[in-house]
């Protein structure tokens, strides 16, 4: 018999005891701290605001049994075991999130997950401990089909992995989860209520597709979505693409006051012929400059500092701060009017849509780099590489952690490995991903891969064994997280 609703809140204070003692003060729960800990309310009454559904209660007692499982080491399978630092899992998310808890709390940089959309395409089964439509009883497997396909089956899948997805984020930390239109709405309800509406950043849209199907009478599905929370929002920029220039930009401007800047030896550089320079008026019949003190050139450079008194764009603390960032300042001529070129803008927040203007790609472009890495289509629609580097890139830890419980090709896995090759970086992953068993005459069961994991470990080996072929001197062994562990949930 299900336990009852008083009976799952006990048992749910007990474990949390143990999990949050934080929480608790006196012997007695602080549900302002815990609100803070885990951004939902557990004890809701009946007015208040939040997403409801069949199977709700029992998703925070399965949150409160401890895990069944145990993580199997397999050596054999790895890749570097003595000295590797990434981690693939293969098994159960939930499971998988569990178990993790005492090692990674807190300890997250960035989670990017592409779930099961619940589209009711039977093509792809997910076997878990979802909760049915018609039943308050937890059911072993039940398959994501058409028949058997509820709003309320996948929020009972989706909702526990996020709540313990939460403890595992660094209180900085991002996550991000893909999905579609049609669990959209009811994803930003229950993220709201585990992250807090308050950290929410933003639903990004990633344009998939630049040959959309034909097959809606109403709209062509050009867009994915791409829900953003911070566990705790800072107010720090998100960093979005780096736009370089080679204008030259001056420093004069009619309208500024006059301000006087002193530019220092041996930094500002010129075409004009070696020589000393008298101080006196200079300019233009548009921008008036005086000279304040006599200066020297010598093989391009003004080799005295130069004081001039003009009405400039900056002030003195913003020149030196600009000097010291390696922009480069010019004053070419004998007009003395100086210009400067910064080697790369800094980077701009991001916009709310994400696609080639931003350097990502689209699913035909992934699946084609996906199919010419295997040697065949093994994998449909995988997220493009460069997808996952912009979106990790937002707010980057070159030492950070970043995970993956629904790994699928193993994308998450390449975007970090490629993201360390390009800076020397030593960023880990974690990938989680269910040995769910590919299609019956499917390319990939015709090729080998009887489950998704094997494609998945497959894809980081592929990864591995191209950098471990590297000279010494260049490939990434030199970091000790270079390779990958393997493990295998078992009872």
């Amino acid at each position: 018999m299900s336990p009852s609703a008083s009976q799952v809140k006990v048992n749910f204070l007990e474990k949390l005891k143990d999990l949050v003692p934080g929480a608790f003060h006196d012997g007695k729960l602080d549900i302002a701290e815990l609100r803070k800990i885990i951004g939902q309310d557990f004890f809701p009454d009946d007015n208040s605001f939040g997403l409801r559904w069949h199977g709700k209660e029992q998703c925070i007692q399965l949150i409160c049994e401890p895990s069944k499982y145990s993580l199997l080491p397999l050596a054999a399978n790895s890749i570097d075991w003595n000295t590797a630092e990434n981690l693939f899992i293969e098994g159960d998310n939930l499971e998988a999130l569990k178990i993790l808890q005492s090692g990674y709390l807190d300890k997250i940089k960035t989670i990017y997950i592409d779930p099961p959309y619940n589209t009711g395409n039977n093509s792809f089964t997910y076997t878990d401990k979802f909760y049915s439509n018609s039943s308050q009883t937890k059911t072993a497997k039940i398959k994501v089909s058409v028949d058997s396909l509820t709003h309320s089956a996948w929020l009972c899948m989706i909702y526990p992995r996020l709540l313990l997805s939460r403890r595992l984020l660094r209180d900085d930390g991002l996550i991000f989860v893909s999905i579609d239109d049609n669990e959209l709405a009811n994803l930003k309800l229950i993220m709201d209520e585990i992250f807090g509406a308050s950290n929410f950043i933003e639903i990004f849209c990633w344009a998939k597709s630049e040959t959309p199907a034909n097959l809606s009478r109403k709209s062509k599905k050009v867009v994915e979505y791409i829900l953003c929370y911070q566990k705790t929002k800072t107010s720090e920029k998100l960093k979005g693409i780096r736009k370089k220039t080679i204008s030259s930009n001056g420093l004069l401007n009619q309208s500024n006051k006059i301000n006087t800047l002193v530019f220092p030896p041996n930094i500002v550089r010129t075409k004009i012929a070696d020589e000393k320079i008298k101080k006196g008026i200079y300019g233009t019949d548009k921008y008036h400059v005086e000279l304040l003190q006599d200066t020297k050139v010598k093989d391009g450079f003004f080799v005295l500092p130069v004081h001039i008194k003009a009405k400039f764009k900056w002030t003195q603390p913003k020149l030196d701060m600009e000097i010291s960032k390696g922009t480069i300042i010019n004053i070419p001529t004998m007009r003395l009017s100086p210009s400067y070129e910064r080697p790369e803008y800094e980077a701009e927040v991001p916009p709310n849509l994400i696609n080639s203007k931003v350097g990502v790609a689209t699913n035909e472009t992934s699946g084609n780099d996906l199919k010419m890495m295997f040697g065949a289509k093994v994998f449909d629609f995988p997220k493009p590489v460069s997808l996952i580097k912009y979106l990790l890139g937002f707010s980057d830890d070159p030492d950070g952690i970043v995970m993956d419980f629904f790994a699928g090709s193993g994308t998450t896995a390449q975007a970090v490995l490629e993201m360390n090759a390009e800076d020397s970086g030593h960023r880990q992953f974690i990938c989680v991903q269910l040995d769910e068993k590919t299609p019956e005459r499917s390319i990939a069961r015709l090729h080998g891969y009887e489950t998704i994991s094997q494609i998945t470990m497959k894809r980081i080996e592929i990864l591995l064994e191209k950098i471990n072929s590297l000279p010494s001197n260049t490939k990434l062994s030199i970091h000790k997280n270079i390779g990958c562990k393997y493990y295998k949930l078992v009872k």
